[in-house]
């Protein structure tokens, strides 16, 4: 690979975990609001807070194993 392929790589990696993390954040907001109506009963409120935590521990593993990717990626491109 070449110096710029790589730098292309870096930042689609960069791009990769910010929407990951914005995905994290806003996922909360959406399920917790989902999980404030009121009329829902408690047994679905139970399966949004499950579902909730599934999705952030789908998307905090992504954006792990991303950061691992980038250092990899990087440590390569350094040795060119």
């Amino acid at each position: 690979m070449t110096e710029r392929n790589y730098d292309t790589a870096l930042k689609e990696i960069e791009k990769f975990v910010k929407e990951r993390e914005e995905i994290i954040k806003s996922a909360g907001d959406w399920i917790d609001r989902y999980i404030a109506d009121r009329a829902l009963p408690m047994e679905l409120k139970d399966k949004c807070a499950d579902w909730q935590q599934e999705l952030i521990d789908v998307l905090e593993a992504q954006v792990l194993e991303a950061k691992d990717y980038y250092i990899c990626v990087k440590e390569k491109m350094d040795q060119m």
